[in-house]
């Protein structure tokens, strides 16, 4: 009898014969799935946790550097305002070093909520940083009404090594605007066969619904703890429908499969005596899920993610390389900026060679 805490058993469901009888064709195409779902979750599994590893290390490795580095930007823009009433630059020098300060001010805004940096900003701007937002928004909204057909290539704008939340900011939009354009483009660009493909596709996530509320219904009946009287069964079956529940709540049939499989093999039962018909039905649910899985990890490598994880993420050894070289560039680059700024406040008449 199941204990209260005996630890999950995670089940691949695989069909085997109790008699030593081969396998049919339709079970071991069923087994090869479920060992091919296994196999993408297990891979999707070790990625999504390298992703929050790497959030782990920024903020506690990363993110105290770029914290310098904003307040030495701060700096810098405060030391241009200083200089701009200095009686050292043409007027054409001082339109570039309003533009300066406009550009820094509005990234520290904008990139990393410097709010103290608006009244910097918009004495320099042409446009406060309030009449920026809303004219942002409404190119982007225009945007949206003129997409062309060909979608256009997407500028790589984040430099050799740039920081956490700019890149986060910027993957954002940039997500946020190819999905704008998908649907666009969907809505202009739809033939026949396109809106019979979507019929079809929804027509098969209906069918996984409806195999995963099949196998849900036998479940929870199976395992429904109230009619339990063995306190010990009870707590095991209570453990056991939550995790069920949350399976059909993520319409994850695999899962629910798995379930299935470990409370049949907890009542002696076994796969091998299931029909024919809804082992078909059961293979060509996971063939759809096989796939989805499989896009779901190509995101890793082509989707708005793909620069973090690129950067980031990887084995054990890959991501201490890359956050030792993101270490030591973040490094070098805050002492370029405390050189800077000791070389401005000293020497104010550098700012033209910064300007140029």
């Amino acid at each position: 009898m199941p204990q209260s805490n005996k630890p999950a058993r995670q089940l691949t469901p695989q069909i085997t014969s109790s008699d030593k009888r081969k396998l049919s064709k339709l079970q071991e195409e069923f087994n090869q799935k479920t060992a091919l779902i296994d196999q993408l979750k297990q891979e999707l599994a070790a990625k999504h946790e390298s992703i929050n590893l790497a959030q782990k290390r920024i903020e506690k490795e990363l993110r105290p550097i770029i914290d310098q580095q904003l307040e030495k930007r701060v700096e810098l823009a405060q030391l241009l305002d200083e200089a701009f009433a200095l009686p050292l630059f043409s007027f054409r020098e001082k339109e570039k070093l309003a533009a300066l300060i406009e550009n820094i001010t509005f990234d520290l805004i904008a990139n990393y909520e410097r709010r103290d940096m608006v009244e910097l900003h918009d004495r320099y701007a042409e446009f406060t940083y309030k009449e920026k937002t809303v004219y942002d928004q409404e190119d982007e909204q225009n945007l949206d009404e003129s997409i062309a057909d060909d979608e256009p290539e997407t500028e790589d704008a984040f430099g050799d090594l740039d920081e956490y939340e700019r890149i986060q900011a910027q993957l954002d939009r940039e997500m946020e605007r190819r999905e704008r354009e998908k649907q666009n483009r969907q809505k202009s660009r739809k033939t026949k066969a396109q809106l019979a493909k979507e019929a079809q596709a929804k027509a098969e996530l209906s069918n996984i619904s409806k195999a995963s509320r099949r196998v849900y219904t036998e479940l929870a009946k199976q395992l429904h703890p109230d009619k339990e009287r063995d306190e010990t069964m009870r707590a095991w079956k209570e453990e056991a429908m939550k995790r069920v529940t949350q399976a059909y709540h993520h319409d994850d049939f695999f899962e629910l499969l798995r379930l299935q499989m470990e409370f049949m093999q907890e009542q002696g039962q076994a796969l091998d005596m299931m029909p024919d018909e809804q082992l078909q039905y059961y293979v060509q649910i996971l063939a759809d899920q096989v796939d989805e899985l499989k896009a779901e990890l190509q995101e890793f490598s082509s989707g708005p993610n793909s620069i973090f994880y690129t950067r980031f993420c990887g084995t054990s050894k890959q991501m201490d390389q890359k956050f030792k070289s993101a270490k030591e560039n973040l490094t070098q680059e805050l002492e370029q900026l405390k050189q800077n700024l000791r070389t401005l406040q000293t020497d104010p008449q550098m700012i033209r060679v910064l300007l140029k």
